[in-house]
């Protein structure tokens, strides 16, 4: 094209945009090229040239094309859309967020920009103005795909995850040619913690798209956190097959180790992660974890003391190392950094109140303290021990509480004034004249600072007295000479539910012990792990409707209270037997498998929280048979001696 005419250059243009159709972007890039020699500010063929730029990953030599294309042609809506797709593809929302909103405002983008606005929309996290834009994408073009998928995105990230899913759910059905619905269907079934259900879409979806790393990932997790961990494993091996320097996939690699006792290929794993990525927290804190547990507290503090020096003001290797001198009892030491829990992220508990002066452990003889609540009901309740000992210091304490709480807590603790968090009850508190406030966790740094500090009394809740004998008699009715066991299994815990939950099919030699009637405690829908588990054990397991401890604590509390011995993992039904003296039995992970809080501690069989406490610690991995024969052994025991 030497001296090509004016005819040439729209035959030229017309095959370049041809070849771009047909995904034949290298030559859509080099007759686009020989346009621009002769006409350089054509919209077009600075269009083209930009966008086969694009698909050849090259999104940095596209977006001076594109710029000067659109500023050539300033109201066309597909080379707007083009510059931010080239903007968002270098991680610049913000700029592909400007390109489209001068033609969104004056309602010129058409639904493939309005779907690309929305995605700005989400990676800016404003999930209600993406769900917007794409709404009126596919009001404009109903069968733009990528626009009902990006909405299940926006409803996931606006909060309404039952939304997303249905919406999923719903497109696998009338779209499944589409690989990213039963990808997103699993990736937020996961978010709901529903991981049994996460696995059959990613595994379809893997199927449509077999090297998608971070997917397989992802069902790898679904695995681990539903007990297949050999399936688990393989799924990360062959995430390393496709992307051997992946540190991801080793971090999960050493977790799946880990959880198989195989502790020295999960510690090479985590190595080998920190190797490809030095500040992967993750892979760095997990190790820290399989230190603590096989080498040591002074071995796991300099992984931990690394991740610090390489993260310094990022929360979470702060919190690993505090969490783990508090697990071995060095209160004071780790109680110093307990404050970065406020600090961890977006989605954890923010601090309160901090218009208040906070207390740093004063005299407290003439002063209002506010004590409020934090994480969750369980540590609510176990926190709460602390309360008399601040009620004898203090002129008067107020208590902020979870709702459900309230009137077990202003039952126990007369002298206060206990509220909640609603609007009604923080007017309350303004009338209250305080003088200092704390956080519920963060009093520990000043009433329980050693464990010489523990008073370790029988009781300190007091439950509903009538209801308690109400319940007793019904329990007790037809064998009043059997022992009433309660019995609770499972967390809901997000972070770690799958590590301290012992399936209740596990608990078989339990259940079939002789002379015991068994009451569930566990909160939340269960009837298909009793049916299971009565299947199993022959043993009958007493459910009672009446009681909901999502909705009503206080008759929880009763009904724990009608218990001759409650038998439980790590959850709210443990720390409201023992708060109530009851004799509980607490199940606990074993250290260094991610799923011991550090209130327990990492040895004993004792709890200094609760003086009726006997604890059973998991000796084996991730493997609960010995320590449930145990429990089945001592309850026998406990059975012939009455």
């Amino acid at each position: 094209m030497a001296h090509p005419t004016p005819d040439d250059l729209t035959k030229a243009l017309q095959a370049a945009g041809a070849h771009f159709n047909a995904g034949r972007f290298a030559e859509s890039a080099a007759l686009a090229d020989r346009v621009l020699e002769h006409q350089a500010r054509n919209p077009d063929a600075l269009h083209i040239a930009g966008m086969s730029r694009y698909h050849l990953g090259h999104s940095q030599d596209a977006l001076p094309l594109l710029s000067e294309a659109i500023s050539a042609r300033k109201s066309d809506p597909g080379i707007a859309n083009s510059l931010a797709l080239a903007n968002l593809a270098l991680g610049r929302t913000d700029d592909a967020a400007a390109a489209l909103e001068p033609l969104a405002r004056k309602n010129k983008l058409a639904a493939a920009g309005l779907n690309t606005l929305g995605d700005c929309r989400l990676r800016q996290g404003d999930a209600v103005k993406a769900r917007a834009c794409f709404e009126k994408a596919l009001k404009l073009e109903p069968s733009l795909d990528a626009a009902r998928v990006n909405l299940g995105e926006a409803l996931k990230e606006s909060g309404d995850l039952h939304g997303a899913i249905t919406h999923y759910e719903s497109l696998v059905k009338t779209h499944p040619h589409l690989p990213s619905v039963w990808r997103n269907l699993g990736l937020a079934l996961q978010k709901a913690e529903r991981f049994k259900d996460s696995i059959p879409p990613l595994e379809h979806y893997l199927t449509l798209n077999p090297n998608d790393v971070p997917s397989r990932l992802s069902l790898g997790l679904g695995l681990n956190k539903t007990g297949q961990f050999e399936a688990a494993l393989e799924k990360f091996e062959e995430a390393l097959k496709l992307a051997p320097t992946n540190a991801d996939a080793w971090n999960n690699r050493g977790v799946s180790f880990r959880t198989l006792g195989r502790t020295t290929d999960a510690e090479s794993s985590y190595k080998q992660a920190l190797t490809y990525d030095p500040k992967l927290e993750a892979a760095r804190t997990n190790l820290a974890q399989l230190a603590h547990a096989t080498q040591g507290i002074e071995a796991a503090l300099v992984h931990l003391d690394e991740a610090i020096a390489l993260n310094p003001d990022q929360a979470k290797p702060h919190m690993a190392r505090c969490e783990a001198l508090l697990t071995e009892g060095r209160l004071a030491e780790g109680l110093q950094d307990y404050e970065w829990r406020f600090r961890q992220s977006s989605s954890h508990e923010q601090a309160r109140h901090q218009d208040l002066p906070v207390w740093e452990g004063g005299d407290l003889a003439e002063k209002t303290i506010l004590v409020w609540s934090e994480q969750g009901v369980g540590d609510e309740i176990m926190y709460a021990s602390m309360i008399p000992d601040l009620i004898a210091a203090a002129k008067h304490v107020v208590i902020e509480c979870e709702p459900r709480l309230v009137p077990i807590f202003s039952r126990s603790f007369p002298q206060a004034t206990v509220i909640t968090t609603t609007n009604a009850a923080i007017k309350t508190l303004n009338k209250l004249h305080i003088d200092y406030q704390i956080a519920a966790g963060t009093a520990c740094q000043y009433v329980r600072p050693n464990l010489d500090s523990f008073n370790n009394s029988s009781s300190y809740l007091v439950c509903d007295a009538e209801l308690r004998q109400s319940i007793s008699r019904q329990y007790r009715a037809t064998d009043p000479d059997k022992l009433v066991v309660g019995i609770a299994w499972r967390s809901g815990r997000p972070t770690d539910a799958w590590i301290k939950t012992i399936p209740l099919i596990e608990w078989a030699p339990i259940l079939r012990a002789t002379g015991a009637s068994f009451v569930s405690l566990q909160y939340g829908d269960n009837h298909l792990e009793i049916e299971d588990a009565r299947a199993v054990s022959g043993q009958d397991i007493i459910t009672d409707p009446n009681v909901d401890p999502l909705k009503d604590i206080d008759t929880y509390a009763a009904q724990v209270a009608a218990m001759d011995l409650v038998i439980s993992n790590s959850n709210t039904a443990a720390h409201l037997a023992g708060a109530l003296g009851v004799p509980t039995w607490t199940i606990l992970p074993r250290l260094g498998s991610g799923g011991l809080p550090w209130h327990w501690f990492k040895e004993g069989s004792s709890s200094p929280w609760y003086e009726s406490m006997t604890v059973y610690r998991q000796t084996d991995w991730h493997n609960w048979d010995k320590i449930i024969a145990q429990v089945a052994t001592d309850l026998t025991a406990l059975l012939k001696s009455r």
